[in-house]
């Protein structure tokens, strides 16, 4: 620890409210691990992932919404008062409009953002500059300069008392000057290495599991994949939606390949989780984004966009011989990249020289 910063386990971290990828789950439960007293506290997760507190949400009468809304305001008082550090995600502070940030630094508490995606990535900035991105799939013109007005106001405001900022890929880099990519961590350990044989008689089984269709391209890879079992090709297309984390962990080990997106430019939690237990990944990546990290030459994803996907697709299929090898280092690299356990170690650095 530098001289000029703090003691990290003397102090009190909060990691909220929004747990897009498990970001707040993993990191602290892993802060906890390296002796870091760390809480997360989350909002409402269909998808069940893991958090340490989650708020109370909505209400079956009026008296439980009135009763929830003042007993999750109560609680985000208590832990202004309770913590010393606040590593806040997509933007969302303990009050509405960020009323909150005017205080953290006269009561001597530090305040990290950490941004996920859209929380950041501006509509016009991504339609004008690439052939292909997500937004112009999720947004239409109005809502996409809406969105575009909202983000930038609140990053000029936020920015003003943000002692640290992250991006989870560097693909948001180029929208948060002066952020440093924190890439996205998962708890390796809980994710098996499982190599599947693919016997050649058998059909390959392709797993595309989208939280958003539009955000991921999946009507592009719906077509791809048609085409190659009109032509012959012995293929099983698994589309898997609405299942909780734990369910979708599982799901993993049953395909042989496994599609992520093809709009966005940049790998997920779910990439990660795959090629955690040895599956080939297909996702799009631009090769423009290296230049904010110094791992881009070791990914081992295969990138694919709308134009590309079929001959993607149709090449490794073609070569299912190389399934082993690719999902090998694709379990490698998750360990040297994603492993929460060293990303926390780097987190508690930044933390200590603030």
């Amino acid at each position: 620890m530098s001289n000029s910063g703090i003691n990290i386990h003397s102090c009190r971290v909060f990691h909220g409210f929004v747990n897009y990828g498990t970001q707040a789950g993993f990191f602290a439960k892993e802060l906890r691990r390296q002796g870091v007293n760390a809480l997360s506290i989350t909002g409402f997760d269909r998808f069940d992932r893991l958090t340490d507190v989650i708020l109370k949400h909505s209400g079956k009468n009026l008296f439980t919404k009135v009763y929830n809304v003042l007993w999750n305001t109560i609680f985000k008082i208590k832990c202004f008062f309770t913590f010393d550090i606040f590593h806040f995600y997509y933007g969302e502070t303990l009050m509405p409009s960020q009323g909150d940030l005017f205080f953290y630094k006269f009561f001597g508490k530090k305040v990290v953002f950490h941004y996920l995606g859209f929380d950041v990535q501006l509509y016009q900035y991504s339609v004008d500059k690439y052939k292909y991105s997500n937004v112009k799939f999720v947004f239409d013109l109005t809502g996409g300069a809406k969105h575009d007005k909202t983000v930038s106001r609140r990053l000029k405001f936020e920015t003003k008392y943000a002692d640290l900022q992250f991006v989870c890929a560097p693909c948001y880099s180029e929208f948060v000057p002066n952020s440093i990519v924190l890439p996205l961590a998962i708890d390796v350990s809980e994710y098996q290495f499982f190599p599947k044989i693919s016997d050649e008689n058998k059909e390959i089984i392709i797993m595309h599991a989208p939280t958003s269709r539009d955000n991921k391209g999946t009507s592009f890879i719906l077509d791809a994949v048609k085409q190659l079992i009109n032509e012959g090709y012995k293929l099983k297309f698994v589309l898997v939606e609405n299942l909780s984390h734990l369910e979708l962990k599982e799901n993993y080990k049953l395909c042989d390949i496994f599609i992520d997106q093809i709009v966005g430019g940049w790998y997920g939690t779910a990439s990660i989780e795959a090629m955690a237990i040895g599956r080939p990944v297909i996702c799009s990546i631009r090769k423009e984004y290296f230049k904010y990290i110094d791992f881009g030459s070791e990914i081992p994803i295969i990138s694919a966009f709308p134009d590309s996907i079929y001959d993607t697709i149709k090449n490794l299929i073609s070569n299912r011989e190389q399934f082993a090898d690719i999902g090998l280092n694709g379990r490698l690299f998750v360990e040297k990249v994603h492993n929460s356990e060293k990303l926390t170690e780097k987190l508690i650095s930044f933390y200590e020289n603030l």
